[in-house]
C-alpha cells in the first residue's frame, strides 16, 4: 500500500489537487491514469482514490472512498536535546517516525552546542517525517516541536500528560523492568545531548516533572542510539499490552 500513499491535509472533496511535490513524487511511481491510489491526511484518515491526470502540473485525484483510521493507542513523546550533528538529527526524526512516536520534541541544554533552529530545517524534518510515514505505511503523522528555552522545555515536560522516563546511566532500574511495573499507556522519554545533562539539569527533570531515573542499557550509548532503543522498547511494550 505505502507505494502509492500520498499526502493531502484536506481530504474533503470529492475531486482534490496534490502538492507539486507529491504530484512529483506520482510521477516518478509513473502511475497512470485511472490506477487507484491511497491517500493519507496525517491524522489518521486513509482514503482510495483514482487518479484522473494532470491539471496545471498538478495531480488530480477523485475521492472515491474512506477505507480506513488509525487510532493511536498509547502516547509516546521522545525529548531529544540537540546534537552537535544535522544529519544524525535528521536521522532521529527518520526513524522516530518510523516507530510511531507521537512527538518528536528538540530542546537546548547546557552542553547543547547549537541553540537555535532555524525555520528551514524544521521544514526539512516535515518533509524526513512524510517520507518515513509513506515508506512505513503510518497515517498518524508525529509532531514535530523545538525549544530553544530550558525554562520552556520543563513547562512543557512538566504539563504534558505521561509519565518521565530520564535517560540515565546511573539510574537504579532497568527500562524494561521499570516498565513491568507501569499499567499508564502515556510516556515521555528525555534523552540528554553528546556529554549528558548536566546534574543541576538532571535533578530539575526529577524535582519539577517528577522524572524517573532509568537506565537503558549497561553499555554507553550514542545520544541518537539511545532515543531509538528506548522509543523501540517502550513502544513495543505498549503494542504488546
Amino acid at each position: 500500500m505505502s507505494r502509492f500513499l500520498f499526502y493531502s491535509p484536506l481530504v474533503t472533496n470529492e475531486v482534490i489537487l496534490l502538492s507539486p511535490e507529491e504530484s512529483h513524487h506520482l510521477l516518478v511511481e509513473r502511475i497512470k491514469p485511472g490506477s487507484s491510489v491511497f491517500l493519507s491526511d496525517g491524522k489518521g484518515n486513509l482514503f482510495r482514490g483514482i487518479y484522473e491526470g494532470e491539471k496545471r502540473g498538478r495531480a488530480q485525484i477523485r475521492v472515491e472512498e474512506k477505507v480506513g483510521e488509525e487510532k493511536r493507542s498509547f502516547d509516546l513523546v521522545v525529548w531529544q536535546a540537540v546534537l552537535k550533528s544535522p544529519s544524525r538529527m535528521d536521522w532521529v526524526v527518520e526513524k522516530l517516525t518510523e516507530i510511531g512516536v507521537s512527538q518528536i520534541g528538540f530542546f537546548s541544554s547546557h552542553r547543547s552546542l547549537k541553540s537555535t533552529i532555524p525555520p528551514e530545517k524544521m521544514e526539512r524534518w516535515e518533509k524526513i517525517v512524510l517520507s518515513a510515514c509513506k515508506q512505513s505505511g503510518r497515517t498518524i503523522f508525529p509532531d514535530l516541536i523545538f525549544l530553544e528555552q530550558w525554562e520552556d522545555f520543563i513547562f512543557s515536560l512538566s504539563n504534558s500528560p505521561g509519565t518521565v522516563i530520564l535517560a540515565d546511566p546511573e539510574g537504579n532500574e532497568a527500562l524494561w523492568s521499570f516498565l513491568q511495573e507501569r499499567k499508564e499507556r502515556s510516556f515521555q522519554i528525555v534523552i540528554g545531548p553528546e556529554g549528558d545533562l548536566t546534574r543541576e539539569e538532571r535533578e530539575e527533570i526529577l524535582k519539577k516533572a517528577q522524572g524517573k531515573r532509568i537506565r537503558l542499557s549497561k553499555k554507553i550509548l550514542r545520544s541518537e542510539t539511545a532515543s531509538l532503543f528506548s522509543a523501540s522498547v517502550v513502544t513495543s511494550f505498549l503494542e504488546d499490552t
